[in-house]
């Protein structure tokens, strides 16, 4: 007996089979969407505090809350620049970036504060003001206008002065050719220390200090120890000048890709770990100076006028510059906060 089926049944099988591969697709497709895979990027290199305490182990600390995110980081500025980088996340070519104040200031100028001499009294206070009401606004404007997000405010480091002759003072600044980042907020810090600021490229400092081109620099401990210029100077000299911080940023539009779960996941790893970055640097600093303290790499200048110094920044950021207003705020607060 035949038992070919009836053609009515036979078209039925067909599409049925054809439902179950088109399902079958779409849960591959969806599949293939998760985890939702991230690139982040920035300049600093491996054994910076930025990455070694933090970017580090971002994908590891997102792996363990189970939030189908997934991101890989290329730092070292293998994807370019601080500038590039920016320019990619405004494109969406990238979707995750680290970019310091100065930088964000081309887009939105009042964000240069975070990086003005003595707008800040410490790490700490650096971090409640940028994590605070004042500067909210400002990071909404990047928003706004941009489509990118800030996730938080990371330390970088206090910022101290190298030399070859102690510097207490701001008049032992006259004069003094102090290399400092070329950005204006940067060589306008300089000026407002007293010192005759000069813009030269991080890569080529090293060599301008041996040679003598520059007198001396300025970053956190843990850099200078890094890019060797304690071999090059003999004075650390405890300015505490900046308070220097770094944003994580997002692509808003991949922010918005994610569900809510995924969002409070990232934002508690990126918090972490830059909390882990400032424990990280204030140890580091701690080590180093006590290292070149005791084995005589640099002569420890502990005795610095930092109120000499404070005055004299303070003045010259209270008008004139787009954030001077903000400026006066936050330091104002911050002179309060210090009254008995």
């Amino acid at each position: 007996m035949n038992r070919t089926c009836p053609p009515t049944l036979l078209w039925h099988r067909r599409v049925l089979t054809m439902l179950l591969i088109f399902l079958c697709g779409c849960q591959s497709d969806d599949a293939a969407d998760k985890p939702l895979r991230l690139k982040m990027a920035h300049v600093y290199e491996v054994s910076a505090p930025t990455h070694a305490y933090g970017t580090a182990h971002l994908a590891e600390r997102l792996n363990a809350a189970n939030c189908d995110l997934d991101v890989t980081v290329y730092p070292a500025g293998q994807l370019g620049s601080e500038a590039e980088l920016l320019e990619q996340l405004v494109a969406g070519e990238l979707d995750i970036a680290i970019s310091g104040p100065s930088f964000l200031a081309m887009w939105h100028p009042p964000l240069g504060v975070l990086d003005a001499a003595f707008a800040t009294r410490d790490l700490d206070h650096m971090l409640e003001t940028a994590r605070g009401e004042e500067m909210a606004p400002h990071w909404d404007k990047l928003r706004e206008k941009y489509d990118v997000r800030v996730l938080d405010t990371w330390a970088y480091g206090s910022r101290h002065i190298t030399s070859n002759v102690p510097i207490r003072h701001p008049d032992d600044l006259d004069g003094f050719r102090l290399r400092m980042p070329g950005a204006r907020i940067w060589q306008a810090s300089g000026d407002a220390l007293g010192a005759s600021p000069m813009p030269i490229s991080f890569a080529e400092v090293y060599l301008a200090l041996q040679q003598g081109i520059a007198d001396g620099q300025e970053n956190p401990v843990p850099v200078i120890k890094a890019k060797g210029f304690h071999e090059v100077q003999k004075c650390l000299n405890l300015s505490g000048h900046i308070q220097s911080s770094i944003q994580i940023l997002v692509n808003e539009r991949v922010w918005q890709r994610m569900d809510a779960e995924q969002q409070v996941a990232l934002m508690k790893a990126v918090r972490d770990l830059g909390n882990d970055v400032y424990r990280g640097i204030v140890a580091d600093e701690q080590r180093l100076i006590a290292e070149w303290r005791e084995d005589g790499s640099m002569q420890i200048v502990e005795d610095v006028n930092v109120d000499a110094f404070r005055r004299r920044a303070r003045d010259f950021f209270s008008s004139g510059f787009a954030f001077s207003e903000l400026y006066n705020e936050i330091t104002a607060e911050s002179a309060e906060s210090q009254e008995p």
